[in-house]
């Protein structure tokens, strides 16, 4: 395993279909696999030529809002010597039987990620009749959560709390910009961070060092569970709908408990970006997802970045909820969006507590490019965490 200066992205897993074979080696004997509505649970051959595990409620797109507790459950698979784009089917027993709930196809290196909404015993399925092979897994073998928030109450900024308005105005990179508690509130099961004009600068204008054009002086959204929630090692997620004009990111995200020092992330900590958009129509396709620490020197390093080819995962960020999250463990992060990983950063990760961030930025480098109207806003409902240990 790499450093973790080192760290280098990976392709991401999701790829265009392509027609393979596949050959594994197989320990028992089997008859085909059942098709939608059967009676009995699929047959199919068992051995390690599949190998699968189910992850916790890490993906539930759509419109409306729901309970974190109604999330898909995620299962990652692999399949041995598959070649790119064999089809991989995820079976589970719902009220007229056993059906196919997800089918998905194979990265290059034989892993696919299926979803399902049931709960239970679940059957990953390659293949039919008598060259199916498959596994078995159980939503039981999945993480506990450790911290929910559906925002059924409102839990930002009030006794009890676990969300506070962080400490930022109109300094650094956001001369033009300070958080405020009046642009996070939660809404019908909502917390809405917004960027709004700040009322008590209507008479006054920002202008940028280099630049004639002056920006009305803005409020941001900008909450985090320091001082009430952090955790090290493993899942953190937050079904978001973004922000659509330029000019401000959504973001979620996490930083060390006490502040970053320097050292290497495993002693040091790490800023932990899950995900940024930027807004619609950005050339790069708007999201990016990276991590930065300080090594022994103190220099910053920063991996990952763009999502390369983002239409695969959604197109549709303002228009609908979607699920992103990090699974964090001492050797990598992986990055997904709706179960599906978009970016995988191997090599020493942080070892020290980290707390979680949303917010609804206007950096000064983004106003030149604010094609909106305020104010904008960003959705969230829910974020969730699922503490795991080193592992």
């Amino acid at each position: 395993m790499s450093r973790t200066s080192r760290l280098v992205p990976r392709t991401p897993l999701r790829q265009r279909l392509l027609c393979g074979l596949l050959a594994v080696a197989f320990v028992t004997a089997g008859c085909s696999a059942s098709s939608s509505g059967d009676a009995e649970p699929p047959t199919y051959e068992t051995g390690d030529g599949v190998k699968a595990r189910v992850l916790p409620q890490l993906a539930a797109t759509g419109e409306d809002v729901e309970a974190a507790d109604d999330a898909a459950w995620v299962v990652d698979a692999t399949v041995a010597d598959a070649e790119e784009g064999t089809t991989v089917r995820l079976v589970a027993k719902e009220e007229d039987g056993w059906s196919d709930v997800d089918e998905q196809e194979t990265d290059a290196e034989g892993h696919v990620s299926l979803t399902s909404r049931v709960s239970g015993d679940l059957h990953v399925v390659v293949g039919d009749g008598d060259d199916a092979v498959g596994a078995e897994v159980s939503t039981d073998e999945a993480p506990e959560p450790t911290f929910t928030d559906d925002f059924d109450e409102d839990t930002v900024d009030g006794v009890g709390a676990s969300w506070h308005t962080r400490d930022q105005g109109y300094i650094d990179i956001r001369t033009c910009s300070r958080a405020d508690g009046s642009a996070a509130e939660v809404i019908d099961g909502v917390l809405r961070l917004s960027v709004l004009e700040d009322p008590e600068r209507t008479d006054d204008e920002c202008q940028l060092p280099g630049r004639r054009k002056k920006y009305a002086y803005r409020l941001n959204g900008h909450v985090g569970t320091e001082g009430v929630m952090s955790f090290t090692y493993g899942y953190a997620a937050a079904r978001i709908r973004t922000q659509s004009a330029r000019g401000q990111h959504a973001a979620f995200w996490m930083q060390t408990v006490g502040g970053q020092k320097s050292g290497g992330a495993k002693k040091g900590g790490a800023e932990i970006d899950v995900i940024e958009y930027f807004g619609d129509d950005h050339p790069e396709g708007g999201l990016t997802s990276f991590t930065y620490f300080l090594d022994k020197s103190g220099k910053k390093q920063t991996v990952g970045g763009w999502l390369p080819d983002v239409e695969q995962y959604g197109d549709d960020w303002a228009e609908e909820y979607h699920v992103f999250s990090v699974e964090w463990t001492p050797d990598e992060y992986v990055f997904r969006i709706d179960g599906q990983v978009t970016q995988r950063l191997e090599g020493e990760t942080s070892g020290q507590p980290e707390f979680l961030i949303l917010s609804l930025l206007s950096s000064d480098y983004e106003l030149p490019r604010f094609d909106g109207e305020m104010p904008q806003h960003m959705d969230v409902d829910w974020a969730r965490v699922w503490e795991t240990g080193p592992r």
